[in-house]
């Protein structure tokens, strides 16, 4: 099924989905924003870059996005942007905060 109209970006519904996320693939998300490699990104969140990528994959897996691109896209939307993403404005509000915490 495809839920996206067709003049929108092939990643905007992803941002419906991010409330999906666990705290810490939000944060991995977040991350994303920053376009930061895995070595990067494991040493800012003090884990394995092993675990990293279990991480990357699941948010892309949950975001129903095919590539690390799409989901920096949708990350810098989210982040920038302020687009809704989740159906409670305060779930939203709080992944928000997770990505200002990590900036």
């Amino acid at each position: 099924m495809n839920d996206r109209k067709s003049s929108e970006p092939h990643w905007r519904p992803a941002l419906g989905r991010v409330c999906r996320l666990t705290r810490r693939e939000q944060e991995t998300f977040a991350l994303l924003f920053e376009g930061l490699s895995n070595a990067s990104m494991a040493e800012r969140l003090h884990i394995t870059e092993r675990t990293v990528r279990a991480h990357v994959a699941t948010v892309l897996a949950k975001l129903e996005l095919e590539s690390r691109l799409a989901a920096c896209l949708a990350s810098y939307e989210f982040f920038t942007k302020g687009k809704l993403a989740c159906p409670n404005e305060s779930r939203s509000a709080e992944v928000r905060e997770i990505g200002k915490t990590l900036a």
